[in-house]
């Protein structure tokens, strides 16, 4: 049911400050892009046909070079979605070598998200995506209870203030009290292929957490599967017939607690890092919690942690690491632990031993 096992490749190290860093991968191709909807004058892709594209089919150009959905294809058959040379042009129509190709994103229905005016941290934004820091206590998209106050809502408010009608759609998510940097798509062409990225394991989520115990080995995977739970909707539990599941891990740090032990962890936290292999539910909660090591403040999978000065799971998604859908740029993002999270390693003296 359950592997851990040992390995020395180990995850880049914490940053305590956000910033980004983007490298080019390869050759881009000449593209534009700025993922407004076609009531904004920008299109989301912009590119000039190339010789080897000469007389092809437009709509097979888009799907072979440029990746774009057959769903969103079929859409860019309205009037006025696509223009070659500034003139108005049908999907299924060839293109020559050398002229320009701009796609609109075609009219959507009338959202159902309300805009909030919200406080909102986006560490990073172009006319593609969008990655907010997330803080704890807030849902990324509303649920059929929690209609508003999400991140979703901010977002729509967000765009809706730069003239775009499309509210930008969650790729990654994160638990209502998980904090960390969730990735965003402001069109359908980015939606898509971030999409593909994340199913193929191409865009890496890594975090950091506080946990019971000391976890051995020291570094490694944990590989059980996961499923949902008999008794509800939302907990998972690990079994046999659960989906696929690996989570990888590196000790940071090892702590121990200043006060009286019988009022503080038995057996001391640990820092970890960890990055998905795979994104189930409360995976990173659950494979802890099976491990022995549950996260520190995790109610469902846990315990309460009187001594401890955080009322939630000490889990965070510090780095985000993905490839410009449009650009085809590595971006890497890293965000702050967030004070809760500082507060509680500030409580506890380092291991000097680790």
């Amino acid at each position: 049911m359950e592997r851990i096992s040992q390995t020395g490749d180990r995850s880049p190290s914490y940053h305590a400050g956000p910033s980004a860093r983007i490298s080019f991968r390869g050759e881009c191709s000449p593209i534009t892009a700025s993922g407004r909807d076609r009531t904004h004058p920008k299109p989301f892709l912009t590119f000039t046909v190339c010789a080897t594209d000469d007389q092809r089919r437009l709509e097979a150009v888009l799907r072979t070079r440029f990746d774009v959905a057959r769903g969103l294809i079929r859409r860019l058959k309205r009037p006025g979605c696509v223009l070659v040379d500034n003139r108005p042009h049908k999907v299924r129509d060839p293109v020559a070598s050398g002229q320009r190709v701009e796609l609109f994103v075609p009219p959507t229905s009338a959202s159902s998200v309300r805009p909030e005016s919200l406080p909102l941290s986006i560490i990073y934004e172009d006319a593609d995506v969008l990655v907010v820091d997330k803080p704890a206590d807030m849902l990324v998209h509303p649920s059929g209870v929690d209609g508003s106050g999400t991140l979703v809502n901010a977002l729509a408010h967000h765009t809706q203030k730069q003239g775009v009608t499309h509210t930008p759609g969650p790729v990654t998510r994160l638990d209502r009290d998980t904090s960390g940097l969730v990735l965003f798509a402001k069109h359908p062409h980015a939606h898509h292929r971030l999409g593909v990225a994340l199913g193929a394991g191409k865009v890496r989520r890594e975090y950091t957490a506080f946990v019971h115990g000391e976890i051995q080995p020291p570094s490694g995977v944990i590989d059980a599967p996961i499923r949902r739970a008999d008794d509800g909707l939302t907990r998972r539990i690990v079994s046999d017939d659960g989906q696929p599941a690996r989570t990888h891990y590196r000790t940071v740090e090892r702590y121990r607690f200043v006060g009286p032990a019988t009022q503080g962890p038995p057996g001391g936290v640990t820092r970890l890092e960890l990055w998905l292999e795979t994104g189930r539910t409360h995976q990173i909660r659950v494979h802890l919690a099976h491990s022995g090591h549950p996260i520190v403040g995790d109610l469902m999978y846990g315990r309460a942690d009187p001594w401890a000065p955080i009322d939630r799971q000490a889990l965070h998604a510090f780095r985000l690491t993905f490839i410009h859908p449009v650009h085809d740029e590595e971006i890497t993002l890293v965000s702050d632990p967030p004070p809760d999270m500082e507060a509680l390693r500030t409580s506890l003296v380092k291991d000097p031993t680790v």
